[in-house]
């Protein structure tokens, strides 16, 4: 374990493979870069231990080294990202903070075998939390909150395995957001959607790209196949509760099963027009939905869901999409620390090799 360094990085040059970085409460104005596999950097204390990068710095924990884990710190203020992993094999976040950065809180790209737990995201004009651009994925997010952005979870064209559980995606623009966004890389698919509170995702405020005109919709599978969204609790969202779209590919063998959606302002359940084959709505509890039919078997879609987001789009060619300023949004109120900052380092292990944790969401809130 690396000691007595007046700066994360400096501690994080001295470390070897396997080594613990344990960072003093503070606040650095840093941008650390960890080159080294198997390192894990932690924080003392979640809410102590601050990356600030003062609205100038782009990022405040890079990561290229497989098996790198971040811990028990708080990134805030960056033009870029908080904490960021980038073309690795074995990451993890666990009791990470994000809050009030320019692009995206919580993010591996290119990335595989990992997961993000315990960790809070708000104010982005991305996503809270990211995982993209890799197939197979091999990926979990679980016990997370996710609010104040322009999407809590973007999965852009990630393929299986992959999962989103036991978490809270409240008070963004829209809540859990499969993609494909263009013929760049391969198409979304397979990810898991499961046993997650999705409500109120309408907000007017919270930041925003203009390139994607989307808000008031719990779970968008936009351009997104073979995905499982099953036993999440959605509601209070003014366009869908969850909705499958057409965007570069069209949807199919989706499968939407056992969920709750209620008080949704167009419809609980929607599908889009066109629509690929084999997308099944079954043994969901909901009001309304477009097609009325959607759980009877085959559909084509409904052109008034598309009608939706022609809208929205039309928003944007207008000037008239709501956004706010990601430096203005809310500031989290302390989140909960992890029990034992001073336990021995953890690997960054492969998520097909981790349990998932119990929800432990209680705790997280705004001041």
């Amino acid at each position: 374990m690396p000691r007595d360094y007046k700066t994360i990085q400096a501690g994080v040059n001295a470390a070897s493979p396997g080594d613990l970085v344990l960072v003093a409460p503070g606040t650095y104005a840093e941008e650390v870069v960890v080159s080294t596999s198997g390192v894990t950097v932690r924080g003392r204390d979640r809410n102590e231990v601050i990356l600030d990068g003062g609205f100038e710095g782009e990022n405040a924990i890079e990561v290229t080294a497989d098996g790198v884990a971040l811990e028990n710190l708080t990134g805030r203020f960056y033009r870029g990202t908080a904490f960021y992993w980038s073309g690795v094999e074995g990451f993890r976040g666990s009791f990470l903070t994000a809050y009030n950065n320019g692009y995206y809180g919580i993010y591996a790209y290119e990335s595989r075998d990992g997961r993000f737990e315990h960790s809070y995201a708000s104010g982005h004009p991305d996503a809270g939390f990211y995982l993209g651009r890799n197939r197979p994925y091999d990926a979990a997010i679980s016990d997370v909150v996710a609010e104040h952005n322009a999407i809590g979870y973007s999965g852009t064209s990630t393929g299986g395995p992959l999962t989103v559980t036991d978490s809270v995606w409240r008070y963004n623009k829209v809540g859990v957001f499969p993609n494909t966004l263009d013929r760049a890389d391969p198409p979304q698919r397979a990810s898991s959607i499961v046993g997650n509170q999705i409500y109120a995702n309408n907000n007017a405020d919270a930041p925003a790209l203009q390139s994607y005109p989307l808000i008031g919709m719990g779970i968008l599978l936009w351009g997104g196949s073979d995905n499982v969204v099953a036993e999440n609790r959605v509601r209070d969202h003014d366009r869908f509760g969850i909705v499958a779209h057409p965007n570069v590919v069209t949807p199919s063998g989706n499968e939407v099963r056992n969920n709750q959606i209620g008080d949704s302002g167009r419809a609980d359940l929607a599908l889009g027009r066109p629509a690929g084959e084999g997308n099944s709505f079954h043994n969901n509890m909901f009001d309304t939905s477009l097609p009325p039919a959607i759980e009877s078997g085959p559909t084509e879609g409904s052109a008034k869901v598309t009608a939706v987001f022609s809208a929205l789009e039309r928003q944007v060619e207008t000037g008239t999409f709501p956004a706010g300023d990601w430096r203005d949004q809310p500031v989290p109120g302390d989140q909960p620390s992890m029990p034992d900052p001073e336990a021995p380092p953890r690997p960054a292990e492969r998520a097909s090799s981790l349990e998932a944790p119990e929800a432990q969401t209680d705790g997280y809130g705004m001041e």
